[in-house]
């Protein structure tokens, strides 16, 4: 695949944008905002940080899959293609070898910002599972409800309610842990990646646009298709986005 171009299409519809430029990289699956300040994101062949209009390459690995990007506090862990790894400094990376998890194929991840030592991921041909243990030890999730999924993203919101997006099949909530789950109304017919605000409010980007959960429902921010979403983890409202073409955007 060619690199991304800086060309992209302003429809902006509720939200001030800004493009910060072209993702410097060959596709891009995660996007994670650092309490640095910085941008990290996730691709094909490792993380790249974004910071002030400038990049760097945290990891620069042919086929190291940086599928999701978490953050629990403390570390950054890193979870794709047959990776699961944490990092303190940004600069260590160190490979995990948890219990109970039958392969390492993981194609979501998430940490409850409540209780971060909570985590679920999604493995591609196991299934779903919990960590109550930092990612140390895993047990299979029942999920019911939930249907199998090749693409999907993970969320914990601030009640400790665990959000699924799947882009083939929908939106899906669960209020136990991941035993079991309830469709949810999608106002994008491919959902794709979650985001959550210091409040809580959650964010969703799709095929058609970047949407705000509010109470009188679904709002869409802007119109055109969101690969990677982020949310700033002190500003209200601060997000930040990679579009269909691969420009990396900001805006609140």
């Amino acid at each position: 695949m060619r690199p991304f171009t800086f060309f992209t299409l302003f429809l902006g519809l509720a939200l001030a944008q800004t493009p910060l430029g072209p993702v410097p990289t060959r596709d891009v699956h995660a996007l994670l905002w650092h309490p640095s300040g910085a941008l990290l994101l996730g691709h094909h062949d490792g993380i790249v940080l974004w910071n002030n209009s400038t990049s760097q390459d945290l990891v620069r690995r042919r086929d190291w899959d940086a599928m999701n990007l978490a953050w629990d506090g403390r570390r950054l862990l890193v979870a794709g293609h047959w990776i699961l790894a944490e990092s303190q400094d940004l600069k260590r990376f160190r490979d995990l070898k948890p219990k109970g998890l039958p392969a390492l194929d993981l194609h979501a991840y998430a940490v409850n910002p409540k209780k971060p030592e909570v985590h679920y991921t999604l493995e591609a041909t196991y299934g779903y599972f919990q960590s109550q243990d930092g990612g140390q030890t895993w047990t299979k999730l029942p999920a019911q409800g939930l249907p199998k999924a090749g693409m999907a993203f993970l969320l914990v919101d601030q009640k400790g309610r665990l959000w699924a997006s799947l882009m083939e099949r929908g939106l899906f909530l669960s209020e136990d842990g991941g035993q079991s789950f309830r469709p949810l109304p999608s106002p994008d017919p491919a959902p794709g990646p979650l985001a959550l605000s210091p409040s809580g409010t959650l964010h969703l980007g799709g095929k058609l646009g970047l949407w705000r959960q509010t109470e009188a429902g679904w709002r869409r921010l802007w119109q055109g298709t969101v690969l990677a979403l982020a949310a700033h983890p002190q500003e209200e409202g601060l997000l930040a986005w990679v579009d269909g073409r691969g420009t990396l955007w900001r805006g609140r």
